[in-house]
Order: C-alpha cells, then sequence, then structure tokens
C-alpha cells in the first residue's frame, strides 16, 4: 500500500512554465484526501519552490537544495546539511579553472554573477529536452525573484560564502560545454566530503556528502512512519536517482535523463507537461491502494449526497449521479426541472458537464440513485439522452453502478449490457 508520495518539480511535478498542470494538482489532492502524505523533492532553495505550491494552495513538506534543507507544512526546517566552508572554496576554484559559471545557494537567497546568465542557461535546458521555452515568462519570473530577495546579483559570490545566519547549501555550475563539466565532475570527485549530481545536462549540482534526495527522503519517511517500501519517488534526472533507488516505488519522467529510466522500476507514459506525474502514480493507487476496493460504494454515497441538491418542482423525483474522472476526482450532479420541461436537465449531465466545464474529459465510472421524494427502493437507470451523453466521453470498460444505499448496488459493463449499440465518435469517422 502506498503512504508517501515524494516528487522532484522542475521537469517532472512542473511544467516548463514552472506551472503545476491540474491533473497534478488533483492528484495532491486525492492524495490528502486518503491520507497518503505527498512530499517536494527538488533541487530547488525552499523560497523557490514555494510560489508554485502556495499559488494552488498546496501545504507539503518539501526537500529542497537537494536534500540541504528538509522543511515542514508549516516552513520550520526539519532538517540542515551545510557545506564545510573549505569544500565551498575547493569547489569554486575547480569551477573558476575551468571558467565555468556558478551560482551559491544559501539559505535565505541564491547569489549570482548574472542573472541573465542564468536565465539563457534555463531556456537551453528546456530547448535541449526539446521543448519551446516561453522566453517572456521566465525572464518575468526572474525579474520578481529579484525583487523578492530569492535572487541576489553581486560581483563577488565568494564574498557571500561565510555568513553565520545564511550558511551557504550548495554550489551549482552552469555550462552548455559538456566536457568542461565532465572534467569538474571528475576534480570534485577528488574530495569525498561532498557529493557531485546533476539537474539538467548544462549544469553540476555540488553539496555535502550528507545533503542528497535518498537521505533527505529517509528523515521524512521516518518523521511520518512510513516505510520505504510504502513510498514512491518520481523525478527526471540525476539528483533523483538518490531517492529512486531507495523505495519500492521508483518512477522516472518520459521527459527524463536516460540513466535515471534506465534505473527505474516504472517509466511515465507522459512529459512533464502533459501530468506525467498524475497519470503514472493514480495507476499505481489504483492498483496497490485498498480505497480503490470501496470506490463503487464511495460514488454510490457521493450519489447519494447530491439528490438532496435536486431541483424537482414538479415531478418530486430526486436523482443524484457522480462520476469518476480518469485523474482520480469525483463529479457529482443532481436533476434540475424547468417549468417548460424539456430544459430539465438529468443528474447524469449535470455531473458530466461539471466535469467537462473544469477540462476534463475522460471516466472510468458513474453511479445513479434516485426515486420519488428522495426514496430510493428501486434502482434508477439514466434515460436515453444521458446513455448517449455518457457514450460520448466514457472509457471502453466503463461502468455504470445503478444503487439504492452504499451497500446495495449493482455494476453494469455499459457498453456490453447498458448501451451495446451506441453510436459514437467513431462512426462519424466510417
Amino acid at each position: 500500500m502506498i503512504k508517501l508520495i515524494a516528487s522532484d518539480m522542475d521537469g517532472t511535478l512542473l511544467n516548463n512554465n514552472h506551472n503545476i498542470p491540474k491533473e497534478n494538482i488533483e492528484l495532491i489532492k486525492f492524495a490528502k484526501k486518503h491520507g497518503i502524505e505527498f512530499v517536494v523533492a527538488t533541487g530547488r532553495a525552499y523560497y523557490e519552490a514555494l510560489p508554485a505550491l502556495k499559488a494552488e494552495n498546496i501545504s507539503c513538506d518539501v526537500i529542497s537544495f537537494n536534500g540541504g534543507i528538509i522543511y515542514d507544512k508549516n516552513g520550520k526546517i526539519i532538517n540542515i546539511t551545510p557545506m564545510e566552508l573549505k569544500d565551498l572554496y575547493y569547489t569554486i576554484e575547480i569551477l573558476k579553472s575551468l571558467d565555468i559559471s556558478y551560482q551559491l545557494y544559501t539559505k535565505n537567497t541564491i547569489y549570482t554573477n548574472s542573472i541573465e546568465t542564468d536565465i539563457n542557461a534555463y531556456i537551453d535546458l528546456i530547448k535541449a529536452n526539446g521543448e519551446e521555452p516561453n522566453e517572456q515568462h521566465l525572464r518575468e519570473e526572474a525579474k520578481n525573484k529579484l525583487k523578492l530577495g530569492y535572487i541576489t546579483e553581486v560581483d563577488n559570490i565568494e564574498l557571500y560564502m561565510n555568513q553565520k545566519d545564511n550558511p551557504a547549501i550548495k554550489v551549482i555550475g552552469l555550462s552548455n560545454d559538456k566536457s568542461k563539466l565532465k572534467n569538474a565532475t571528475e576534480l570534485l570527485a577528488g574530495n569525498t566530503n561532498i557529493s557531485v549530481t546533476s539537474s539538467g545536462a548544462n549544469n553540476i549540482e555540488i553539496m555535502d556528502k550528507k545533503a542528497t534526495k535518498g537521505e533527505a527522503l529517509k528523515i521524512v519517511a521516518e518523521i511520518n512512519n512510513i516505510s520505504l517500501e510504502n513510498t514512491v519517488a518520481i523525478g527526471d534526472n540525476l539528483n533523483d536517482q538518490s531517492m529512486l533507488e531507495i523505495v519500492k516505488y521508483s518512477i522516472a519522467m518520459k521527459n527524463g535523463n536516460k540513466l535515471l529510466k534506465d534505473n527505474a522500476k516504472y517509466i511515465t507514459d507522459k512529459t512533464n507537461t502533459e501530468g506525467g506525474v498524475a497519470d503514472s502514480v493514480m495507476k499505481l493507487l489504483k492498483e496497490h491502494n485498498e480505497f480503490y476496493e470501496d470506490i463503487n460504494q464511495t460514488l454510490v454515497k457521493a450519489a447519494i449526497e447530491a439528490t438532496k441538491y435536486a431541483y424537482v418542482p414538479y415531478s418530486n423525483f430526486k436523482v443524484g449521479a457522480a462520476i469518476l474522472a480518469d485523474n482520480g476526482k469525483i463529479y457529482t450532479g443532481c436533476n434540475i426541472e424547468n417549468a417548460s420541461y424539456s430544459p430539465t436537465n438529468c443528474a447524469e449531465r449535470t455531473a458530466i458537464f461539471k466535469a467537462v466545464s473544469e477540462g476534463v474529459t475522460k471516466f472510468k465510472k458513474i453511479a445513479v440513485v434516485g426515486g420519488p421524494n428522495g426514496n430510493l427502493e428501486n434502482y434508477c437507470p439514466p434515460c436515453g439522452v444521458c446513455r448517449q451523453v455518457i457514450s460520448e466521453f466514457a472509457d471502453k470498460d466503463f461502468e455504470l453502478i445503478l444503487g439504492t444505499s452504499s451497500r446495495t448496488y449493482a455494476v453494469y459493463n455499459f457498453f456490453e449490457e447498458v448501451l451495446p449499440l451506441s453510436f459514437t465518435a467513431k462512426e462519424l469517422n466510417k
């Protein structure tokens, strides 16, 4: 059973505009609803990770700086692993000798010599992944980070390496010359106090050897009393390897690093821009978590609850429906009558149209209940119009559930038992 989900951000949870796709937002809400912990594990600083999460009202633990600092849901530091000053000098001297530009990530801000160089590096990384970056958005985002103090542009980064209240956590080297990065990695390997990884083809990331996503995830799992056997980890690059290799369910993104994909147990069918995290994790939850065994019961309960809102002043026949979307979210609807009768909308269509209006068009099953004055003694099958509407959006294994209570219901294969001779979009292509 899966009890903890750990996800990288860039190239994984976020799309290339640094936003969280709606599918991934729904996954996080779904996990929270069912008591599954969700943690972000990112190479970003906490202050860089927070805006994307806050924009969607997501509150979760954050493993930042590749494990250098762990924050709880309230922003309190759980664990911090700064770099030693001698290791910082050692790292920066090697990067300087190879003419590799670098950033210094500290607890409170990121120091850089040139914000423009940093922006161009990220643009190059997105292009290297075969995507087209929104350069205007990225520049506006960088400008906002400067304004908020998340990034600080300075002439000499080395002057800021030994601040008592602002410890240095990580150094990132940036270059499009892969041979330089390779040489730097080999030279840095001579220092056993540090670890070297990468979050993209044009960078290397240097931290204390104890600061890895894997070590940080162990701490988060222990605090929550969750075994790594019950944990999912998902990422796209080499800095995610340390957490993928310690969990039972390791997932690499379709758009991810080849080496990571070679070593992961699963690979997403969709990219980060397509909600690949939600797509793959929901499949695992469906396969391994017990709550899916009771999903039919959950849908019937939701349909019964929806009957309370039925607007039926003419027939007094209350109907409720609850439809399960492919993203795991349940949409409900009730019947809504009109004095002229023909504009009346059935509960099934209310639920479906509600979902479609929010961009959801793929569904797994629907529960329908109904009866005079809310009396649910008999099954209430969909009318012909609703069956046709359902067929427009249902997958081939779609199920219809008719119930009289949360414990009494029947399940039907929609296309085999309810509407075997359906007219769907495929007929239009013949």
